[in-house]
């Protein structure tokens, strides 16, 4: 079924397989070997003193950029893991996060104070501090969708070296079109209010990837019922993103119904101090049937092309920044129009 909540049964689907088949994901991966990669698992303590699970990926050459890598709503930290493995093997530090009520950080204590206001400010704060101290390499960010949002919510954010963004977008039904539009709006302001009114984790029926916390479910409603999403409810958003100077490179798929064209750019319309460079990535080019919002983060040869892209894309910033040379840059997949 082509709809909104079919793309939500997508990243469901991905959390369900991630919970019933651990051990898949310290298999090593078609596309490379993962035997040089140290995966540690580590426990961080958001200001608030909520315990949050995170992940180190390590390699064994020498260490370029730390990567702080943020996943979208409801998605947990596991969805990173294949892209943190290469690039972990190509020298690069990953800390992959589980915000609090989501993954391995859903204690009771996590599922209670949830929302995603404090997944920006007290949980991706924290991994950012983690980031800063593991070592002096400059830190950039990986972000997809919520978790390139979040440079809008929290001052932590502010001096990345640079970002990139996997389908971040914002949310309000007006991006969509034609039925997609109606059906979006009644799951703002009907279905998810209503679900999230008498569940304090909401099942995984309910639509987005679950289990979701209560808090973060009604939150997430409120931003969509809301003319100019989160902005509308943080007005130092305003602010913080027109700040936000680093070098973004912001996916989007053709396919994505999360994340459709006109939704990443009332994100990326939000930065003044830098300009992002926009990449539009259909299914046909990479000679695939299907990407959607998650479809990045899964490892084939196909895929390996946007990841090698986005790695030279963070490394040729943080050359530029340290050397003031700008390095030519590679060979791009041609642009969907």
């Amino acid at each position: 079924m082509n709809t909104i909540l079919a793309s939500f049964q997508e990243i469901a689907m991905m959390t369900t397989h991630a919970e019933q088949h651990p051990s898949a994901f310290s298999a090593p991966l078609p596309i490379h070997s993962c035997e040089s990669v140290s995966v540690t698992g580590l426990e961080l303590k958001a200001a608030d003193g909520v315990p949050l699970a995170a992940k180190l990926y390590s390699g064994a050459n020498p260490v370029k950029l730390t990567i702080l890598m943020l996943p979208g709503i409801g998605v947990p930290q596991r969805a990173f893991r294949h892209l943190a493995n290469w690039l972990a093997l190509r020298g690069a530090r990953c800390v992959t996060v589980d915000y609090r009520g989501i993954g391995q950080s859903a204690t009771p204590e996590g599922i209670e104070t949830a929302s995603l206001l404090k997944w920006a400010r007290e949980d991706a704060a924290a991994a950012m501090a983690f980031c800063k101290n593991a070592g002096p390499e400059p830190v950039v960010l990986i972000g997809h969708s919520f978790g390139g949002q979040s440079v809008g919510l929290t001052e932590a954010l502010s001096d990345v070296r640079a970002a990139v963004f996997i389908g971040s977008q914002f949310g309000q039904a007006r991006h969509w079109d034609g039925a997609e539009k109606w059906r979006l709006a009644m799951y703002w302001h009907i279905f998810l209010p209503l679900v999230s009114a008498f569940y304090q984790v909401l099942p995984r029926w309910s639509g987005p990837a679950g289990p979701l916390p209560q808090g973060v479910a009604q939150e997430w409603a409120r931003w969509g019922r809301s003319s100019n999403w989160y902005v509308s409810h943080n007005p130092e958003s305003v602010d913080l993103l027109a700040r936000f100077s680093a070098p973004i490179l912001a996916y989007g798929m053709t396919d994505d119904l999360i994340a459709p064209p006109r939704a990443v750019s009332a994100l990326l319309e939000r930065f003044y101090a830098t300009v992002p460079n926009r990449r539009s990535i259909s299914p046909e080019q990479l000679g695939l049937k299907r990407i959607g919002h998650t479809g990045l983060l899964r490892p084939s040869k196909e895929i390996e092309v946007i990841w090698r892209e986005l790695f030279d894309f963070l490394l040729r910033e943080i050359a530029s920044q340290e050397t003031g040379i700008v390095p030519s840059a590679p060979d791009q997949i041609e642009e969907s129009s």
